[in-house]
Protein backbone atom coordinates (compact mmCIF):
# COMPACT_ATOMS: atom_id res chain seq x y z
CA UNK A 1 0.00 0.00 0.00
CA UNK A 2 1.12 3.55 -0.73
CA UNK A 3 2.20 5.40 2.08
CA UNK A 4 -0.32 8.47 2.21
CA UNK A 5 -0.24 10.87 4.60
CA UNK A 6 -3.82 11.91 5.81
CA UNK A 7 -2.96 15.40 7.52
CA UNK A 8 -1.37 16.64 4.45
CA UNK A 9 -4.53 15.15 1.98
CA UNK A 10 -7.09 16.43 4.67
CA UNK A 11 -6.12 20.10 4.02
CA UNK A 12 -7.56 19.93 0.44
CA UNK A 13 -11.17 21.34 0.88
CA UNK A 14 -13.87 20.24 -1.14
CA UNK A 15 -17.27 22.17 -2.07
CA UNK A 16 -20.60 20.75 -1.07
CA UNK A 17 -23.48 20.68 -2.54
CA UNK A 18 -24.98 22.88 -1.01
CA UNK A 19 -21.97 25.09 -2.04
CA UNK A 20 -19.73 25.31 1.62
CA UNK A 21 -16.55 25.01 1.69
CA UNK A 22 -15.34 22.06 3.52
CA UNK A 23 -11.87 20.04 4.60
CA UNK A 24 -11.21 16.69 3.49
CA UNK A 25 -10.16 15.67 6.65
CA UNK A 26 -14.10 17.02 8.60
CA UNK A 27 -15.46 13.78 6.36
CA UNK A 28 -13.90 11.04 8.87
CA UNK A 29 -13.43 13.50 11.58
CA UNK A 30 -16.19 11.87 13.66
CA UNK A 31 -16.74 8.66 11.99
CA UNK A 32 -14.85 6.22 9.65
CA UNK A 33 -15.62 7.01 5.82
CA UNK A 34 -15.76 5.68 2.40
CA UNK A 35 -14.75 8.24 -0.14
CA UNK A 36 -16.02 7.59 -3.52
CA UNK A 37 -14.61 9.51 -6.45
CA UNK A 38 -16.16 10.00 -9.84
CA UNK A 39 -14.63 10.61 -12.98
CA UNK A 40 -17.74 13.04 -13.85
CA UNK A 41 -21.00 12.90 -12.99
CA UNK A 42 -22.37 11.85 -16.51
CA UNK A 43 -19.99 9.41 -16.93
CA UNK A 44 -21.78 6.13 -17.72
CA UNK A 45 -19.07 3.54 -16.02
CA UNK A 46 -19.42 6.07 -13.00
CA UNK A 47 -22.98 5.98 -12.63
CA UNK A 48 -22.74 2.58 -12.97
CA UNK A 49 -19.63 2.04 -10.21
CA UNK A 50 -21.69 4.69 -8.11
CA UNK A 51 -24.60 2.46 -8.23
CA UNK A 52 -23.03 -1.08 -7.21
CA UNK A 53 -20.90 0.75 -4.31
CA UNK A 54 -24.14 2.36 -2.93
CA UNK A 55 -25.16 -1.16 -2.14
CA UNK A 56 -23.08 -1.49 0.39
CA UNK A 57 -24.71 1.87 2.03
CA UNK A 58 -27.01 0.10 4.26
CA UNK A 59 -24.57 -1.85 5.91
CA UNK A 60 -21.88 0.49 6.01
CA UNK A 61 -24.49 2.86 7.81
CA UNK A 62 -25.37 0.11 10.27
CA UNK A 63 -22.00 -0.06 11.28
CA UNK A 64 -21.48 3.52 11.79
CA UNK A 65 -19.65 3.90 8.07
CA UNK A 66 -20.62 7.27 6.11
CA UNK A 67 -20.33 6.78 2.37
CA UNK A 68 -19.56 10.12 0.57
CA UNK A 69 -19.65 10.56 -3.21
CA UNK A 70 -16.73 13.04 -4.43
CA UNK A 71 -16.71 14.56 -8.06
CA UNK A 72 -14.69 17.01 -10.08
CA UNK A 73 -17.32 19.60 -10.83
CA UNK A 74 -21.03 20.67 -10.23
CA UNK A 75 -22.00 19.47 -14.26
CA UNK A 76 -24.15 16.80 -14.34
CA UNK A 77 -24.49 16.65 -10.56
CA UNK A 78 -28.48 17.30 -10.71
CA UNK A 79 -29.16 14.83 -13.32
CA UNK A 80 -27.06 12.39 -11.06
CA UNK A 81 -28.66 13.21 -7.73
CA UNK A 82 -32.39 12.80 -9.26
CA UNK A 83 -31.14 9.82 -11.11
CA UNK A 84 -30.14 7.95 -7.71
CA UNK A 85 -27.13 6.94 -9.05
CA UNK A 86 -25.28 6.99 -5.36
CA UNK A 87 -27.16 6.32 -1.90
CA UNK A 88 -24.14 7.47 0.14
CA UNK A 89 -24.29 11.02 1.03
CA UNK A 90 -10.72 7.85 10.62
CA UNK A 91 -7.05 8.51 10.81
CA UNK A 92 -6.23 5.32 8.90
CA UNK A 93 -6.38 4.41 5.45
CA UNK A 94 -8.17 1.17 5.73
CA UNK A 95 -7.90 0.47 1.64
CA UNK A 96 -5.77 2.42 -0.91
CA UNK A 97 -6.89 1.69 -5.07
CA UNK A 98 -4.84 3.20 -7.71
CA UNK A 99 -7.44 2.38 -11.07
CA UNK A 100 -4.74 0.99 -14.00
CA UNK A 101 -7.46 1.60 -16.76
CA UNK A 102 -10.72 2.98 -17.37
CA UNK A 103 -13.00 -0.50 -16.11
CA UNK A 104 -11.09 -1.58 -12.88
CA UNK A 105 -12.51 -1.41 -9.55
CA UNK A 106 -12.64 -2.06 -6.14
CA UNK A 107 -14.68 -5.19 -5.75
CA UNK A 108 -17.57 -4.51 -2.89
CA UNK A 109 -16.78 -7.79 -1.00
CA UNK A 110 -13.06 -5.49 -0.28
CA UNK A 111 -14.35 -2.50 0.90
CA UNK A 112 -16.77 -4.07 3.13
CA UNK A 113 -13.99 -6.04 4.82
CA UNK A 114 -11.39 -2.93 4.72
CA UNK A 115 -14.15 -0.98 7.06
CA UNK A 116 -15.04 -4.11 9.16
CA UNK A 117 -18.03 -4.48 7.40
CA UNK A 118 -20.76 -7.79 7.09
CA UNK A 119 -22.64 -7.40 3.78
CA UNK A 120 -24.05 -9.92 1.57
CA UNK A 121 -24.81 -7.78 -1.16
CA UNK A 122 -25.48 -9.16 -4.81
CA UNK A 123 -22.79 -7.57 -7.70
CA UNK A 124 -24.08 -6.53 -10.51
CA UNK A 125 -23.53 -7.14 -14.01
CA UNK A 126 -20.13 -5.11 -15.52
CA UNK A 127 -21.08 -3.06 -18.36
CA UNK A 128 -20.13 -4.26 -21.46
CA UNK A 129 -19.19 -2.10 -24.86
CA UNK A 130 -21.11 -3.69 -27.80
CA UNK A 131 -20.34 -1.08 -30.56
CA UNK A 132 -16.79 0.69 -31.12
CA UNK A 133 -17.42 4.03 -33.06
CA UNK A 134 -14.57 5.35 -34.98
Amino acid sequence: MANIDLAVVGNNTLKSETGETVELKSLWKDQPVVLFFLRRFGCQICRWMASEISKLEPDLKASGVSLVGIGPEEFGLQEFKDGGFFKGGGEKVLLHFIQDSPGDLVPLEDISKAVGVSSKIQVGQRPVVRYIII
